[in-house]
């Protein structure tokens, strides 16, 4: 059993983080091609890894100043992540962190599991050894990060790989979309024990590597249940009354 924290300090509605905005910040400083790009990236790790939780007001102008920009990029950011499932507007109050109900989160594992199982399927028809010594050094690199956006980008390269994402890049699209929908409760805090989490991993890798297609589809399904449970517990958690900080047990 594993035992899962709902971050203290988090709680939706809070004020905005702007020590943790401005140093996320600072690790998108270089790199960039626009600064439309990086405000971007900066604001969906904030929502991914929980800086900007559920439910937070996006105002533009603290947004752009703890970020160092004007407020149009923000803007524009704001608009792409609203397309993104991430954010969503409201007449009086403005941008939000988009928040998630139980029921939503069922529907998306729901279809994730039909699309992550045909993605599945199709791959694993086309592996090759060289792809399965990919996964393994991508499956090492995600269990090593603990949290953040490593961690995010750790998960995405790997079941990129898994799924072909370069072969198959509108059904790639379509999973990622549903993933972003339950990111912030997912990629920024290890919901599933780091143990239990490279046991899924190494197992699903095993089971794509031996050829049995409907085994390693299994294994996908009980992990992609394994998480929906534990993102359930979360949103539970997270709800009025709740005490941030009580920990859950998977």
């Amino acid at each position: 059993m594993s035992e899962l924290t709902v971050p203290a300090g988090r709680a939706s509605g809070a004020g905005l983080d702007a020590a943790a905005l401005q140093q996320l910040a600072g690790k998108h400083q270089t790199g960039y091609r626009s600064v439309g790009v990086m405000v971007y990236d900066i604001l969906k790790d904030a929502i991914l890894t929980g800086t900007l939780p559920p439910g937070q007001r996006l105002r533009q102008e603290t947004l752009a100043e703890s970020i160092g920009v004007s407020r149009l990029p923000v803007r524009s950011a704001l608009i792409q992540l609203e397309a993104d499932g991430l954010v969503e507007f409201h007449e009086r109050r403005g941008a939000v962190v988009k928040s998630l109900s139980a029921d939503q989160a069922r529907e998306v594992y729901g279809i994730r599991t039909l699309l992550e199982v045909e993605a599945l399927r199709l791959s694993m028809a086309e592996m090759t050894p060289e792809r399965i010594a990919r996964l393994r050094e991508l499956g090492r690199t995600a269990d090593a990060e603990e949290e953040g956006a490593d961690f995010v980008d750790a998960r995405t390269e790997f079941y990129a790989e898994l799924y072909d994402a370069a072969h198959r890049p509108v059904l790639w699209e379509m999973i990622e979309q549903l993933r972003l929908k339950v990111g912030r409760y997912v990629l920024g805090w290890r919901l599933v024990g780091g143990a239990e989490h490279g046991h899924s991993h190494e197992e699903l890798i095993a089971a794509v590597e031996g050829g049995d297609v409907e085994h390693a589809s299994g294994v996908l399904r009980s992990h992609l249940e394994r998480v929906r449970d534990a993102v359930l517990e979360l949103l539970v958690a997270g709800e009025p009354g709740a005490t941030a900080g009580a920990p859950l047990r998977h």
